[in-house]
Parts: C-alpha cells; structure tokens; sequence
C-alpha cells in the first residue's frame, strides 16, 4: 500500500508520528529516566494497565502485534511501500511511524530492522495512538509525546515490577525473559538496582497493578 504524500510530511493534513528510537546515550537515558518516581508517567502507566485489562491480556510477554490487531490497528511493513515512496519515508523515520487517516489508524514499521527492534517501535506507535497524540486537538510538545510513548513502551516490554517479582538480576536474563534488545535490558537493569536499592521506591513499583493483571508465559500468549 502507498503512503499517501500527505502522511509523509506532518503539515499536509493528517497528523503523523515518527519513531527514530535510539538505546544508548542521551536518548536512553530519556527512554527510562523518569521510571523511578512518582509523576505524570503514572497516568502513561495507568493508561497501559488499562489497554491490557480491557483487552483481557493475561500473559507476560505481551505480543505488540496481537495488541496493534485487537485495537484495529493496521501494520504495514516498509517493504510493502512502493520503492518510489519507501525511500522518502525512510529518509524521514528510519524505524516507523503512526498515521491516522479518517477515523482509521496505521502503522508502518521498518522490517529490516532488528527483531526486538521491531517491537519497541510497534509499542511506541501503540502508545502513541493510545494516549491521544494523534488526536488533532492534542496540545502537548512533540518531546513530551515523544518522552511519553517511550515510556510506555518500556513499560509493557519490560516493567521494573516483574524483574523484582522474577528476580531478574542481571541484563541477560532480562533480556531474555523478556524477549527485548541487550541495549535496553541494560538500561532496564540500571533502573532496577535504583528500585532494589531503596525500599521506598520498591514499595512504589511493587504498588503497581501490573502484577495484578499478568502473569509471565515464554509464549507471551495475549
């Protein structure tokens, strides 16, 4: 399917997110900085829980892609952008962005990219649609939507309460268990040694209803 020339650029009349995630440096530390503490990334994380009850998900990993179909969300894969088109949109986001055409949303994500990759830009566009950023009347800052689906997504792949439930000590195991790059299970870890580290803050994440609604599966079943 052809990006219509106005989802390529934002200012031609549908409103588009774009997603160029990065996990080292300054924007992982954007990624999870505010993981830790009480804020408005509470209400970016009540909003998830939310998704997941409604949806009736149960099971820990969640499947992005069973999520994106349970909402109507279609997923195009880049290659499915005619080479004419393909190159402008990769020019402009190299991993995937959200568009919402009508009353109809999309996303379209870069398949040649890392696997894990993948899923972290699927749950960021998610988030995006989730939380209203497409919306025509949303007044908040592109740094703030920005800041907001990246904590979502990081909230759902790998939240601090089930490396603590699991005892997942170490960025291999979190990794693994929860099915996300080594990059941003380190950043994942970093934040878990914070948690484990003062029991206030402990206390706050284990607070959290997520533990409540899921339970780990290695089949991630939604």
């Amino acid at each position: 399917m052809a990006v219509p020339e106005a989802a390529v650029y934002k200012n031609h009349g549908l409103v588009m997110r774009q997603n160029n995630i990065r996990f080292t440096g300054q924007t992982a530390v954007i990624l999870l900085k505010k993981l830790m503490c009480g804020s408005d990334y509470d209400q970016v994380e009540e909003a998830c829980n939310i998704l997941i009850e409604d949806l009736g998900i149960n099971f820990f990993p969640v499947n992005c892609f069973e999520v994106a179909w349970l909402l109507g969300i279609e997923i195009k894969k880049y290659s499915e952008i005619p080479p004419e088109d393909r190159e402008k949109v990769v020019s402009i986001t190299e991993d995937g962005y959200s568009v919402k055409i009508g009353d109809r949303f999309f996303i379209y994500y870069n398949d040649l990219m890392p696997q894990n990759r993948i899923k972290f830009t699927i749950w960021h566009e998610i988030a995006h649609i989730q939380l209203g950023h497409l919306d025509s009347d949303c007044t908040k800052s592109d740094d703030l939507m920005e800041e907001e689906a990246n904590h979502f997504a990081a909230y759902i792949m790998a939240p601090i309460a089930f490396l603590i439930m699991y005892n997942l000590n170490n960025p291999i195991a979190i990794a693994d268990t929860c099915e996300i790059s080594i990059d941003l299970a380190c950043n994942v870890y970093e934040h878990y040694c914070k948690a484990v580290m003062f029991p206030n803050v402990r206390r706050r994440i284990m607070n959290n209803r997520i533990t409540q609604l899921l339970v780990y599966s290695k089949e991630g079943v939604a």
